[in-house]
């Protein structure tokens, strides 16, 4: 199978594509790095906590996070406050401009989202987010080290080794 029709590398072209129409809300409309969106959706989820708890949604890292919210703080979209107990820690929260920021980006990328999936019908749609679910989770056992596939086409789960499925003579 020539690789740009891999499984693999059809998930990366269509990821490619939906990426670069969300960025070009946030990125395009907004201004916002990838980075930027990430750590402001991460605190208007997360209103009030600290940079620990945007890092574990966004699982970026202390100093993308840092340059991040720099960059909103300097843009007047949050205020990073010291914790009262521990002035190291630093807590995030939206300004009014943010909060309005925000609301137009999720608003926006709703109709992106409502646009890509009004083209399935509702079964598919189901069928479509079980799919991913699946996939997703073997990605993330494979990823982990959990599965290891050997090289005679058996996979090992858990230390069970399964038989593969036969290949179809069509495919």
């Amino acid at each position: 199978m020539p690789m740009q029709n891999s499984f693999p590398a059809i998930v990366s072209q269509v990821a490619n594509r939906i990426g670069a129409a969300v960025a070009e809300v946030h990125l395009g409309r907004f201004g916002l790095s990838r980075d930027e969106w990430r750590v402001l959706t991460a605190i208007g989820k997360a209103e009030g906590e600290p940079t620990r708890a945007v890092a574990e949604m966004t699982g970026l890292d202390k100093v993308a996070i840092s340059r991040a919210a720099t960059a909103l703080e300097d843009a007047g979209l949050i205020d990073r406050r010291e914790d009262r107990d521990d002035r190291r820690i630093k807590i995030l929260h939206l300004t009014r401009r943010g909060r309005e920021i925000l609301e137009a980006i999720l608003e926006q990328m709703s109709a992106r989202e409502r646009f890509l999936l009004d083209g399935l019908d509702p079964l598919e749609r189901s069928l479509l987010e079980r799919i991913l679910a699946k996939i997703g989770a073997r990605a993330e056992a494979l990823a982990s080290g959990e599965v290891d596939p050997d090289m005679d086409g058996r996979l090992a789960f858990d230390g069970v080794v399964a038989e593969r499925a036969p290949q179809s003579q069509n495919g």
